[in-house]
């Protein structure tokens, strides 16, 4: 090989070398997605989902938000907990979530857990779980209406469980399986173990698991 061949070579390599780096650049900055099985997410589905951190959770729920975008067959409300409607607003968009696009297109409503649960007054109170019914079924209403199949839903439950609404949570669970077949909505419902514990669940699998379809 001649030296004007060694050079060529070797500037080949180099350029490889740096579109790589720049292509593992580019993809760390992306929210990273994981291969489901079809109709992980249908209407019908009550899923249940365990986090300890903040930084957990939105590797794992902020993908299934992305999924759910990008197959662009059900609207989806993203209920926030502690971090509130404008914590989840903000961290979506740092890992390249356009919020507000998905907005525009009425494809995305991010809510807050204690408007969507408790009733409004000086004194907060568990809804109805009638009410709770008649809400979601309106959502699950507007989103066909909208040209989606279904309503999906991700309701995180830490400002819930922390706040000593647990009790009222489960029985909403149990109401869920009894009566998500026949709305057209999928439910996944986050939770914060170390809420759990500090709310006395010492067996979750057994306590809260159950009440679920499946398990994220």
């Amino acid at each position: 090989m001649t030296e004007n061949n060694k050079m060529i070579e070797m500037a080949m390599i180099a350029q490889s070398n740096i579109e790589s780096v720049f292509q593992m650049a580019e993809a760390s900055t992306e929210i990273p997605t994981s291969p489901r099985k079809r109709g992980f997410l249908e209407a019908g589905t009550h899923a249940a989902y365990y986090f300890d951190s903040n930084a957990e959770k939105q590797s794992r729920i902020f993908p299934l938000c992305r999924e759910i975008m990008d197959a662009k067959n059900a609207f989806l409300i993203y209920i926030a907990g502690k971090q509130g409607v404008k914590g989840i607003r903000l961290s979506l968009k740092d890992v390249g979530f356009d919020v507000a696009q998905y907005e525009k297109s009425k494809q995305l409503k991010i809510a807050d857990s204690e408007e969507w649960f408790l009733s409004s007054g000086r004194v907060q109170k568990f809804k109805e779980l009638e009410d709770l019914e008649r809400q979601l079924e309106t959502n699950a209403r507007e989103a066909i209406e909208s040209g989606f199949s279904h309503v999906t839903v991700i309701s995180e439950t830490d400002m819930l469980v922390r706040k000593g609404f647990l009790s009222s949570y489960k029985e909403f669970d149990r109401f869920l399986n009894s009566t998500i077949e026949q709305i057209r909505a999928a439910f996944v419902c986050a939770f914060d173990k170390r809420e759990l514990v500090a709310a006395g669940v010492r067996d979750i699998s057994a306590d809260i698991s159950r009440l679920h379809s499946q398990v994220i």
